[in-house]
């Protein structure tokens, strides 16, 4: 593929994002990416423990969960949740899915549609993830008032995030275990 300024868009970030996925980049992304996680399972701790899980870590809920969940939180609660939503969790999707395209890319050297797409999915997981994020920051700054549709659109937001991160996880695992055998392989027939 020629990324030349006539490609479109997509195939020029592609390559751009292959230029700079290195293995420092990807490391220090890795550890933002702990830094992270460590402060999101705070603020979670925070919102009230394991007893009222946050609807971004369920795969799928129903309003009525929606309202029970901010009911459990109360008004402090409730408030939090809103706070960690638009700043924590908006930082943390935008890490993420740096973290995995650049992994991706490391992975993927050459340039193909099908590597390209792949390149691209974590982005994908990030829209989701941005979607639900204000899904969940509308339903909070409504509350008590009950917006069912909204609600639902959460849901929605939510399933679709996991089930890409699924996807994204997956190659991305099978794809470091498949460049772990080839090294190995490298080094033993050079002994």
């Amino acid at each position: 593929m020629n990324l030349t300024s006539e490609s479109p868009p997509a195939c020029r970030f592609c390559g751009w994002l292959r230029a700079v996925s290195t293995g420092p980049v990807l490391a220090a992304l890795i550890t933002a990416y702990i830094v992270f996680a460590i402060a999101m399972m705070l603020a979670i701790g925070l919102l009230g423990g394991l007893e009222t899980i946050p609807l971004d870590l369920r795969f799928w809920y129903e309003p009525s969960v929606v309202f029970a969940t901010f009911d459990a939180l109360g008004a402090d609660g409730r408030y939090r949740y809103l706070v960690g939503t638009l700043t924590l969790d908006v930082v943390y999707p935008l890490i993420y899915s740096s973290m995995f395209a650049v992994w991706l890319s490391v992975l993927l050297p050459q340039d193909t549609r099908s590597a390209c797409a792949l390149r691209l999915l974590p982005f994908a997981i990030l829209a989701a993830d941005l979607l639900e994020n204000s899904s969940i920051a509308l339903l909070l700054a409504i509350y008590p008032q009950h917006l069912d549709i909204l609600a639902w659109s959460a849901t929605v937001f939510t399933a679709s995030k996991w089930s890409l991160a699924v996807v994204v996880i997956a190659n991305t695992l099978a794809l470091t275990l498949k460049a772990a055998w080839a090294a190995l392989a490298r080094r033993l027939r050079s002994n």
